[in-house]
């Protein structure tokens, strides 16, 4: 075991997750993330995904993760075994009001994530450009589909959304709009790519990196003992938080510019890789 890693903090989505395939987290991945934590060395999950969905994710493969987990792009640090909510960050209710009006006037795919009180996750969709199917696989079945989004924060104490996500729009076929959403909304939120094809906003300041730093505080870590593990733009500040950041040999070249090493893909166990290579010290088989 490597004596500088004391905690290990991985994306879910293109590191280990491959929702599009039967077995979304692959058995080498599954196995090595065991082999980590019975080494003393805790894993845990910094993503874009709400807590209810991170918490069925962890609990239908077992990895036996314990640690508190990063959420909702930052927004929300969770108990993931028992779904509790540690800590919470919403979009301003101005920040809402004014992307549910840019949203009502364009024609793109915009969702809003509200945390409900039992922790589960509430999905509101102005439309659906895939099949109904595609949105269930990345997503959630358990969503609304409101074609005008602004009724939803038009009272004084409107609930607030933990994020927005906006699908289907995939450069270079479509013009990136993640510049443009920056210059609307920068004094409220923090916007960026998170996938090919989503663009996703949370709370001015809340980001993967400002919610792996609180994550530390909390867990009383120097962020020097620490290894992070994405394959994407968002996963940018967290690597910037912890001591060691490690990019999937899949991520675009700003990103592996961002990190200390690179892995191979997601579809050769790159996280497995990584855990064996620098905590394990490729001691696991």
């Amino acid at each position: 075991m490597n004596p500088q890693i004391k905690l290990v903090i991985v994306d879910m989505d293109g590191t280990i997750l491959d929702p599009e395939q039967p077995v979304a987290v692959s058995v080498g991945v599954q196995k090595a993330i065991a082999q980590a934590q019975a080494a003393g060395v805790p894993v845990t999950i910094a993503t874009g995904r709400p807590l209810d969905y991170v918490c069925q994710t962890l609990a239908r493969y077992n990895l036996g993760i314990t640690t508190p987990v990063v959420t909702t792009q930052g927004a929300v640090i969770g108990d993931p075994v028992t779904g509790a909510v540690v800590d919470e960050l919403d979009m301003p209710l101005e920040a809402a009001r004014s992307t549910a009006a840019w949203a009502d006037a364009h024609d793109e795919v915009v969702m809003f994530y509200f945390l409900q009180p039992d922790g589960s996750s509430l999905y509101v969709q102005n439309q659906e450009k895939w099949t109904p199917e595609i949105y269930n696989i990345w997503f959630s079945d358990q969503r609304e589909l409101h074609p005008q989004l602004a009724p939803l924060f038009a009272a004084d104490d409107a609930r607030t959304p933990l994020k927005f996500i906006i699908a289907n729009n995939t450069p270079p076929q479509d013009e990136d709009i993640t510049p443009s959403l920056q210059a609307l909304f920068e004094r409220w939120l923090h916007i960026s790519r998170t996938h090919p094809s989503l663009v996703e906003g949370t709370a001015q300041g809340v980001d993967k990196g400002a919610g792996v730093r609180r994550l530390l505080k909390i867990l009383d870590m120097d962020p020097a003992h620490v290894m992070a593990i994405g394959d994407n733009d968002n996963d940018i500040p967290m690597f910037r938080e912890v001591g060691f950041p490690v990019a999937m040999g899949h991520s675009a070249d700003h990103v592996k510019a961002a990190a200390k090493w690179v892995a191979p893909d997601i579809h050769h166990d790159g996280v497995a890789v990584a855990l064996k290579r620098w905590v394990l010290g490729n001691q696991a088989p």
